[in-house]
């Protein structure tokens, strides 16, 4: 594709017939010219796209519209990676909202994506050819972009031989993803010789996911694997989906809600082995996604109490215990030789924690810190609590 021609028919278009997020569609032709513009006006111009075409994750008539413009900016190698991420994420909506074309498409209210994805799905002819291109992050994206139209025809024989060939661990770990949104069990048979410690992170990661989004069983290799990568958080930064940036948290949620016992306690293991690491940054992802597994499960605060009483030094793990309340007793002699400790803030927390969590065992240290001034906050702090 031709820069030249990546714009034709823009001016003769119809945009003032279509709504966007702020209403007709009247300045996307100058928009998709400053993208192809380049330099800081196609970065505004991009940003601008998102907001109005792909809002909040919602998309509109104007988008559908938009579409073949982008496919071919992209395949003439203007902004390709930002302009596939935008693609992907278009195809990737599951909501439409917005105005009429001549009543052609109904007025506003939420319905089925299928006319942006269609739009999508009709330009792979232009966006299938970049999963060969030179660039790695092109490659990357290109994966994510058509892994998101669920189109099983081209997209997924096109996948299977770039998959074949492609050596890079990134692109082979979003590659392997897309194959999954189009053949799960394909990808998980893909996955399963993919979790030892030979194979790179990012593929590893994106392995215990395709087995997890295919329901296979839980296995010790899957628990060795995901131990092995932590801290995930770094591991999965160059994912495209955001939805699991956060490694373990997702899969802690995918394994609780498959609702069976032996799920939820190979949940509940990998929380508390992640809880006992030495390793500060492996702990600070195990309370966040111990807090959210409290959230889904009932019998979370059970199962990982002992391993949460050890880190009453953490701020984030006193909160999370006093939002538990009595459900968190267990760790109230924890808590309470921790509020004993000094006249401090980390103290006066995790007496403000015991109060909800044992309010007997509380009273005598409150009544003791209710004689003393309330401690000072550090130089620069508003001395809020983290939740404000």
């Amino acid at each position: 594709m031709d820069i030249a021609h990546a714009l034709d028919g823009l001016d003769a278009h119809p945009w003032a017939s279509v709504s966007h997020a702020y209403g007709p569609a009247e300045d996307l032709p100058g928009l998709l010219r400053a993208l192809v513009a380049g330099g800081e006006q196609a970065d505004e111009a991009l940003a601008e796209l998102y907001s109005c075409i792909l809002h909040q994750g919602s998309v509109y008539t104007a988008s559908a519209d938009a579409v073949p413009y982008l496919a071919r900016i992209a395949a003439a190698g203007c902004g390709t990676v930002e302009v596939l991420g935008l693609l992907g994420g278009l195809a990737e909506s599951e909501g439409v909202w917005g105005g009429a074309r001549g009543g052609e498409r109904g007025g506003g209210g939420e319905g089925p994506p299928a006319p942006v994805r269609a739009a999508v799905v009709g330009q792979l002819p232009l966006l299938l050819p970049l999963l060969a291109d030179g660039s790695a992050a092109v490659r990357q994206a290109a994966a994510w972009a058509v892994g998101q139209t669920r189109a099983v025809e081209p997209a997924l024989p096109a996948l299977r031989r770039r998959w074949a060939s492609e050596t890079d661990p990134v692109v082979r770990g979003e590659l392997l993803t897309a194959l999954g949104r189009l053949d799960r069990s394909a990808a998980a048979a893909e996955a399963g010789p993919l979790l030892g410690e030979d194979t790179s992170a990012p593929l590893r990661l994106a392995a215990v996911l395709a087995g997890l989004d295919a329901g296979e069983p839980w296995t010790g290799a899957h628990h060795a694997a995901v131990l092995a990568l932590l801290p995930a958080d770094p591991v999965a930064a160059d994912r495209y989906d955001l939805d699991r940036r956060e490694p373990l948290r997702a899969i802690t949620e995918e394994l609780l809600l498959r609702e069976t016992p032996a799920d939820r306690d190979a949940a509940y293991a990998l929380l508390d082995r992640a809880l006992r690491d030495e390793r500060p940054e492996v702990r600070a992802e195990a309370v966040w996604a111990a807090d959210h597994a409290c959230q889904l499960s009932r019998s979370a605060p059970r199962r990982l109490l002992p391993a949460l009483a050890r880190l009453v030094a953490d701020p984030d793990v006193v909160h999370l215990l006093g939002n538990l309340g009595p459900a968190a007793a267990e760790a109230a002699p924890a808590l309470a030789a921790r509020a004993a400790q000094a006249e401090d803030g980390p103290a006066d927390q995790a007496l403000a924690a015991l109060v909800l969590i044992a309010p007997r065992t509380a009273a005598p240290l409150l009544a003791r810190a209710l004689g003393r001034p309330p401690a000072r906050s550090p130089p620069g702090s508003t001395g809020c609590s983290p939740t404000g």
